[in-house]
């Protein structure tokens, strides 16, 4: 019986995905397990993989359509096995238009960013020579592009263009700033066009020629940007937040780091971070104060039995937040090494929707910056979330005596709904309790509240 390739649930902010790649063609041979196709969602790019083995049946929906999640948009075939004539009809509807990609089309320049409709042989070929279908006239029904239209632009071509490789992040940035990848060198491996070569066009393009001028522009919101001006809007019109702020006393850890960095990282594999520390002063404060692992639903506040921490990375579309899973139970060498994977995986748009979804609680750092503090709005629906600021030297009074220390200013911001002034007061001061006094993490006081987990791995 002929398997059902649909389009996963992915989470409960997710309405719809839009197809980037299909890794198979019709009547590809796959495997159960195989990556089958490549879809975007908000603020990331997933694989969803074969659900059985088998051939690939026809395609109903094309790259660059927008698909709704638990639709339906290819079979699996066993041996001997045919399409449905319920699946062909499918597909002729598509092709008719009757099941076009989901969005609305406002204007003539929305249309012509739609994909071409093309049949699978069509698109193949015009994958493996390189040709844009917009730029093919199509013969068959409904301006449906056939083997023979893509054949027929080949051949009043002077030559063969050769087919262009281009990662998935400079595609995105030259489909946001509509640059042409026929105009753009790739510098990458095998002539690759990487993000880079894009944005050198754009600066080329510029009225200084370096890139300086996007004046007197407009420039379109990217699908990451569109997510997160509505998420932080609706957390900051929604949630009323309240601000805290405190300085924390860096001298202990940073002088606790600084002396087992180099076995740290000979012994694990893995440079150690100041913000992994926060990570872990976060998770174990949390334990004892857990509305600040809450959410709304409702009339109701929904305390979530995971204590996952995200760390907000900053990308060029914006910023994502992936999220280090149970973080209270992880040792320092465990959250050192999936923050160092994660991390590395989000700036290579490489993230799975789960990572970042799971995220209860939000940490936010501009220590590389000349920032002192700042405020940060709520990660809906999350209940709070901590600012880091830039590590300072600061003249303090201790014992009657001027020391020169290194300090730096956290900032929490609490959604009131949830959580009252003096337990957010209580909860940053646990935080700057445990990062002053490091040694906290080793403690195990065997209460309702202990810090039971070890500073490393054993």
């Amino acid at each position: 019986m002929a398997t059902e390739v649909i389009i996963p649930a992915f989470g409960v902010v997710v309405e719809k995905v839009k197809i980037i790649s299909w890794f198979k063609s019709e009547g590809d041979q796959v495997k159960k397990g195989e990556p089958l196709l490549e879809v975007e969602s908000d603020k990331v790019i997933t694989e969803i993989v074969s659900p059985a083995s088998g051939i690939l049946g026809a395609v109903l929906y094309p790259e660059g359509s927008e698909v709704p999640i638990t639709n339906l948009v290819a079979l699996i075939l066993g041996e001997g096995e045919t399409i449905p004539d319920s699946y062909r009809q499918q597909s002729r509807d598509f092709l008719s238009g009757a099941a076009a990609p989901t969005g609305p089309v406002t204007s003539r320049a929305e249309k012509a960013c739609l994909p071409a409709k093309a049949v699978p042989t069509a698109r193949k070929l015009a994958e493996e020579k390189g040709i844009d279908l917009s730029l093919v006239t199509p013969t068959g029904p409904h301006g449906t592009i056939m083997k023979k239209d893509v054949e027929t632009y080949l051949a009043s071509q002077t030559s063969e263009k050769r087919p262009q490789k281009v990662t998935t992040l400079a595609r995105k940035v030259a489909e946001e700033f509509h640059v042409s990848l026929r105009d753009v060198q790739g510098t990458g491996a095998g002539a690759r066009i990487m993000k880079e070569d894009v944005m050198e066009i754009l600066k080329e393009a510029s009225p200084s020629g370096k890139g300086a001028a996007f004046s007197q522009q407009i420039l379109p919101m990217s699908r990451m940007r569109q997510v997160i001006a509505r998420r932080l809007s609706e957390s900051a019109f929604t949630a009323p937040h309240i601000y805290l702020f405190s300085e924390v006393n860096m001298e202990a850890v940073l002088h606790l780091r600084e002396s087992i960095l180099e076995e740290f990282e000979k012994r694990f594999r893995v440079r150690l971070s100041i913000n992994d520390f926060f990570l872990k002063a976060v998770a174990l404060a949390i334990r004892q104060f857990p509305l600040f692992n809450a959410s709304i639903k409702g009339d109701e506040i929904h305390i979530h039995p995971e204590i996952n921490v995200g760390l907000a990375v900053a990308l060029d579309e914006g910023l994502i937040v992936p999220a280090i899973p149970k973080a209270d139970g992880l040792s320092l060498e465990s959250i050192a090494r999936l923050r160092t994977d994660l991390v590395g995986r989000a700036r290579e748009g490489r993230l799975v929707l789960a990572e970042i979804e799971r995220g209860t609680f939000t940490i936010t750092s501009l220590s590389g910056f000349d920032v002192t503090f700042f405020t940060a709005i709520i990660n809906p629906p999350q209940s709070g979330i901590l600012s880091v600021g830039k590590i300072q030297h600061q003249l303090t009074l201790e014992n009657g005596v001027v020391k020169l220390k290194k300090m730096v200013t956290v900032g929490l911001s609490a959604d009131h709904r949830i959580i009252d002034g003096a337990v957010a007061g209580r909860f940053l001061q646990t935080i700057k309790k445990m990062i002053e006094n490091p040694a906290l993490y080793l403690m195990d006081l065997q209460s309702k509240n202990s810090f039971q987990t070890p500073l490393f791995a054993k």
